[in-house]
């Protein structure tokens, strides 16, 4: 079996209260702090994708997943996939502009 894969880009969401409404109260608030180190102007490829299960205060589980993203201040880091927004693959010059 071969298996292909490419990185693809994501966008921070505009509204980030509002991601955090969706999927409350499964995502951390520390989340949306840490969603401070990317520009909302610009894209960040994922570098890789991590399937995670998250516990509600209920104890109830709930899957989710969380992306690997090069930072602003050139660190990498872990967040929660449901701070982005899909923004294109490398190889589509129209998601390319900035």
């Amino acid at each position: 079996m071969i298996t292909q894969s490419t990185h693809f880009y994501v966008r921070i969401k505009p509204d980030l209260k509002k991601a955090f409404d969706d999927f409350f109260p499964h995502m951390s608030t520390h989340y949306i702090t840490t969603a401070k180190l990317f520009d909302k102007s610009k894209r960040y490829p994922v570098l890789a994708v991590e399937k995670v299960t998250v516990f509600t205060k209920e104890s109830n589980e709930v899957e989710s997943a969380r992306f690997l993203i090069p930072t602003e201040n050139g660190n990498f880091v872990w967040i929660q996939a449901e701070l982005f927004e899909f923004a294109g693959f490398s190889c589509d010059e129209e998601s390319q502009e900035e």
